[in-house]
């Protein structure tokens, strides 16, 4: 290769990475706009709330999958070992998840998943891409499936894992049937796994995420829209198969599941090709990207303080949101300018104790 085409090459990866660096700041902003405001209240803020409601979330957990196969792939060059990385990792994030789901939120904290979900990836990184979209579309259909069954016949715990709770109910619900279950969400984490592995700077690549993610969300909200029509609206008191219709955020259900994959995928392939067109416009996002775990951590900081209790004026979450997104984006901005870590980020780097 020439030295050209090295510098091009250079340019084309450092692109990429960029733009999934301001997609995860998306993903951070809709969950804030999801954990703050009310979808049970009317007009456009409930709109806003209900589209992005398990949504922002999915992304989040896909984009975590690429980031797993390029840390893989960058370790591999550097001839490191991968595990001690990604489980040290898996540590930090779930004593994180831990700690800051003791504080008055309301909200379930996402990171103990996050952490399960590096326990796997010690597996699924060696997994082939063939495989690796099997399971993830086998862990589609089986994983909901699961999902009714336990909550059918068994008297598990629904909420999130917490300090508090006996740490086998802490494991049950952080694998079976909390709010965030890894039965169900390993799904779209392995389709971002095997997402990282394709040509992201192909602009052929960037019109399947969109074309693909858009028909396919599409067509399973259309479905389910369909389906609750002729077969009526699912019992909302006990999870049952009836469940198997809905595409609502949070259901755990195949159609949802797929729907904001497809979502994903849609909002990945735009922002691969809109984040190198927006040049320094695009740099508030890129970074509150690169420094993702701190943006999380922050807001819900920031709910514990500003938020609860919540106001039941669904304009007052509204603003509120934009308050702590704008907040977020500035504080991450001023910290990039004298580090180029945050300080959340420094905490998922393996030490040099552990490397030895």
């Amino acid at each position: 290769m020439t030295q050209v085409e090295d510098q091009a090459t250079y340019g084309q990866s450092a692109s990429r990475i960029t733009a999934l660096d301001s997609t995860r700041a998306l993903a951070i902003f809709g969950m804030i706009i999801v954990n703050v405001g009310a979808a049970d209240s009317a007009g456009l803020p409930a709109l806003i709330v209900s589209v992005l409601h398990g949504r922002a979330a999915i992304l989040f957990i896909v984009l975590a999958g690429i980031g797993v196969t390029i840390l893989a792939r960058s370790l591999k060059f550097t001839s490191a070992p991968l595990w001690p990385s990604l489980a040290w990792r898996a540590a930090v994030l779930m004593l994180l998840g831990l700690v800051f789901q003791q504080l008055p939120t309301g909200v379930n904290v996402i990171l103990m998943l996050y952490a399960a979900l590096f326990v796997c990836a010690l597996v699924a990184v060696r997994l082939p891409s063939g495989w690796l979209q099997g399971t993830a579309a086998a862990m589609t259909v089986f994983g909901p499936i699961t999902y009714i069954v336990l909550h059918s016949v068994g008297d598990l715990p629904e909420g999130p894992a917490s300090l508090v709770h006996n740490p086998l109910d802490s494991a049950a619900a952080i694998v079976l049937t909390g709010p965030y279950p890894l039965i169900v969400w390993i799904a779209p984490f392995l389709f971002g796994m095997w997402l990282g592995r394709l040509d992201l700077r192909s602009p052929g690549v960037h019109r399947m995420l969109i074309i693909a993610g858009a028909v396919t969300a599409g067509v399973c909200s259309l479905a389910s829209w369909a389906l609750i029509r002729i077969l009526g609206e699912p019992d909302a008191e006990q999870v049952g198969p009836d469940h198997l219709l809905l595409a609502s955020g949070h259901s755990q259900m195949p159609l949802w599941v797929l729907s904001a994959v497809g979502t994903s995928a849609l909002i990945i392939g735009t922002m691969l090709i809109l984040t190198p067109r927006l040049g320094r416009l695009a740099y508030p996002l890129v970074v509150t990207g690169q420094l993702a775990l701190t943006a999380y951590c922050l807001h819900l900081a920031a709910i514990a303080v500003l938020v609860r209790p919540a106001s039941e004026n669904p304009n007052r979450g509204l603003l509120l949101s934009a308050v702590i997104i704008g907040l977020i984006i500035a504080l991450c901005v001023l910290w990039r300018a004298f580090a180029a870590r945050g300080p959340f980020e420094t905490l998922l780097r393996l030490p040099n104790f552990l490397t030895r």
